[in-house]
């Protein structure tokens, strides 16, 4: 029966109608079956609310069924191609917003340890320049303390050296008289033994000495010569000692010279070449510190563009993910309803 009805309803069984069946009657009904289907099939396109499925339900009433059947399933199709279309965007829009957030994440993190290595190297370099600073001021300083070192030992040895000559001058001057002290005070002893001058007779005789410039008495003095003979000997070996005790000092003097020089020098050798390792360090740095920044500078513009891509984004994405069950569950209402009257005008219901 439902094939018939369906048979009926058709245009080609229309058409022969009018060319075959001339009964008023069959033809009354057969457009009051049309009528009711048109008007079932309009009100289901009418309640989804569609604006759309209004225009298409205006259609269906004046329309012929196979081009509304026509229309119907173009919009079914067009309607499923949306379905699918918006399904692929929306899968695209998560995937490309779960990478934008790891991308963004991962970009946070190298900029937070180029922002860390950075500071560290800026740390370094300052150190650096610091302890290079110290150790120039103490060369300098050593430098300076060598050069003073050496002007005190050069007055150190020209005083020594006058003193040993001073010493020695005495020295011979205290032998030379100490030999004539002996000389004149040896004479003196012999003299003592035969008062008077057996060469001058005429001033005086053996029991009388007189008073002429050969006279002579007990010589009470060489008793007296004899202790400044011994005070001279003893200066003269005092100042010999003292030249002992100069020449020794003086050798003390040049070694302790000598190894305060040794040491300073292996000292600013040692600080030399600590400043050379330590420039070369900073150096190293500050290179390093450049590549960072630079890499900080495209992390920056990496961070930028992902920003900017979020923002496109979010324009293409957001109002599809806060409405897509919605605006699919809209659709496939629209889809089904479109069906269902293309099955009322078929004469499937």
């Amino acid at each position: 029966m439902q094939d018939t009805i369906a048979y009926l309803n058709t245009d080609a069984a229309f058409d022969n109608f009018e060319k075959t069946v001339n009964s008023a009657f069959l033809q009354t009904s057969m457009v009051a079956s049309s009528t009711a289907l048109r008007d079932r099939a309009a009100k289901v396109l009418q309640a989804v609310g569609s604006p759309k499925l209004q225009l298409l339900a205006e259609s269906v009433q004046i329309d012929s069924f196979t081009k509304v059947k026509a229309a119907i399933d173009k919009m079914v199709a067009e309607l499923n191609a949306q379905q699918q279309d918006e399904v692929e965007h929306r899968d695209w829009c998560k995937t490309e917003l779960a990478q934008n957030e790891r991308s963004t994440a991962e970009q946070y993190d190298k900029k937070e340890n180029l922002e860390a290595e950075i500071s560290d190297l800026k740390s370094t370099i300052e150190r650096l320049t610091k302890e290079i600073k110290v150790k120039t001021q103490e060369i300098a300083e050593m430098q300076k303390q060598m050069k003073k070192a050496s002007e005190i030992r050069e007055g150190e040895a020209a005083e020594f050296q006058q003193a040993v000559v001073d010493n020695q001058i005495t020295q011979q001057i205290l032998t030379k008289a100490l030999g004539r002290m002996k000389e004149f005070y040896a004479l003196a002893q012999v003299s003592s033994h035969q008062p008077g001058a057996p060469h001058i007779q005429t001033s005086g005789t053996h029991t009388d000495p007189g008073n002429g410039p050969a006279r002579f008495s007990k010589y009470e003095k060489s008793a007296k010569g004899g202790q400044v003979v011994d005070m001279i000997e003893t200066i003269i070996a005092d100042a010999r000692k003292a030249e002992d005790e100069m020449h020794a000092a003086e050798i003390n003097a040049a070694s302790a010279y000598e190894t305060f020089m040794k040491d300073s020098n292996a000292a600013i050798e040692k600080y030399q070449a600590g400043i050379m390792d330590m420039t070369e360090s900073k150096a190293k740095a500050e290179e390093s510190r450049v590549m960072a920044e630079g890499d900080l500078k495209a992390t920056m513009r990496q961070l930028e563009g992902l920003n900017g891509e979020l923002g496109d984004l979010k324009l293409s994405c957001d109002f599809l993910l806060k409405n897509f069950d919605a605006r699919q569950e809209s659709r496939a209402t629209e889809i089904a309803a479109l069906r269902e009257a293309k099955a009322i005008l078929s004469g499937m219901k």
